[in-house]
Order: structure tokens, then C-alpha cells, then sequence
């Protein structure tokens, strides 16, 4: 299958490393990821006025017709906003997650290279991509899922859906230190995550707690990388 990508801004700089493993995924399950032309910001949650803020994901919809039907926004922000936009618009463009789009790949039928025997998980989410109802995703334990059938063990599922404070990072980090403390001394293992905030979050505050994305772990079970 072949896929409209918006990245968004996230994964053309931080989180380079969720863009690169993630076409990685994408390509080892037969799928094609096609970059829609001269994109731009969405606003993340940043844009104080929510009509211009939707508007920013309009004029991406408006640059991706003819181009894809179907597209894919890795970002929980960036999917969030094109799904409200393409709603509001009446667009006939389906805005999807990679969380929900593993389980259409049958993600079961992954030629393993590896298992998770052992290993100890706390899958989290954060606080955007389960809620609210409209724009949330509708595999809300895929992660865990996978863990599963993998041969490891999950923990962590009181505050997979917490706020890790990441969207005031660069405002009030002592919130985002506060927010992602509570998450990290309530968990235990190795944390995945699929937010690129999250991870910047977590991953300051986290010591030496591993701090994954999922597709990291995908690609473990590949056996596209040799440790986690």
C-alpha cells in the first residue's frame, strides 16, 4: 500500500530517529510512505487562536489532494490537528495513526527475529493520542498487545494516559519535570512511547530508565537492530 506521510516538524529535526525507524517499519510490512509536497507547521498545541490553528492543517489537506487519500501523521499533535481540520473540512482524506494502522498490517504475522521473553514494558501513551473520543485512536492497547504476543510483560496501565507535561517543556519545565516524575516513579521497566514530546519529556527526567519508541522495539523484533 502507498500512503500520504506528513512528518510534521518533529520528525524532520528532534525526533528524526521516530522517522527514520518508522519508514523502516513501514517498508519491512510492504508499505510505501510519499511525503506531501511543501508541507507546513500544524501549530502543535502551541497556536493560541484554534480557528488559525486548525487553519494550518486545512492548507496541508489543501496541498495533499490529488496526492493521497489516506495519510499518515506519526506526530499525536499533528494527527490530532488534521483530524479535526479534515472533519470540519468534510474532506474525504482518512488521517491515520501507525497505532492503527499495525493491527490492519497484522502485525502477528512478523517474521520475528527475536522475542521479549524477560523483559519488562510500560507502555505509554500520553495524554493525547486516547483522547478525547473524536480524534482518538482506536487500538488503545496495541502496544500492550504486541508486548504480549512477543513473550514480555507489560506494566504501567494507571497512567499510560497521563500527561507528561511535555507541551511546556520550553515554558514551565518544572511542570514537565513534575508531570513526568509521577509517570516514571509510578512504572517500571523500559517505557515506549510514540510521542516525540513524550520522549523528549521522559527521557530528561528519566535517569537511567530506557526511554524506546515502539517502533524501536518493532524493529528489535525484526531483527532490524541488535539491543533495545
Amino acid at each position: 500500500m502507498e500512503y500520504g506521510y506528513y512528518p510534521g516538524c518533529s520528525l524532520t529535526g528532534s525526533a528524526h530517529k521516530l522517522d527514520v525507524t518508522l519508514k523502516k517499519v513501514f517498508k519491512k510490512l510492504g508499505h510505501t510512505l510519499k511525503e506531501i509536497p511543501d508541507w507546513n507547521c500544524c501549530g502543535a498545541f502551541e497556536y493560541g487562536n484554534r480557528n488559525e490553528l486548525v487553519g494550518f492543517s486545512k492548507s496541508n489537506l489543501k496541498k495533499a489532494e490529488g496526492f493521497c487519500n489516506e495519510i499518515v501523521a506519526p506526530c499525536p499533535a499533528c494527527y490530532k490537528n488534521l483530524k479535526e481540520a479534515s472533519k470540519e473540512e468534510g474532506k474525504p482524506v482518512s488521517i491515520l495513526h501507525p497505532l492503527d494502522m499495525f493491527e490492519y498490517s497484522d502485525i502477528s504475522s512478523i517474521q520475528a527475529k527475536r522475542d521479549l521473553k524477560g523483559r519488562l514494558f510500560t507502555p505509554y501513551y500520553g495524554c493525547v493520542l486516547l483522547r478525547p473520543e473524536e480524534t482518538a485512536i482506536k487500538n488503545k492497547d496495541i502496544m500492550e498487545k504486541v508486548i504480549t504476543l512477543f513473550g514480555g510483560e507489560v506494566d504501567g496501565e494507571k497512567v499510560k494516559d497521563r500527561c507528561c507535561g511535555g507541551n511546556q517543556f520550553f515554558i514551565n519545565k518544572w511542570a514537565t519535570e513534575r508531570l513526568s516524575t509521577l509517570i516514571l516513579d509510578k512504572t517500571r521497566g523500559d517505557l515506549l512511547v510514540f510521542c516525540p514530546l513524550c520522549h523528549m519529556a521522559l527521557k530528561t527526567f528519566s535517569k537511567n530508565r530506557k526511554i524506546l519508541y515502539f517502533t524501536d522495539m518493532l524493529l528489535y523484533l525484526m531483527g532490524e537492530t541488535n539491543t533495545l
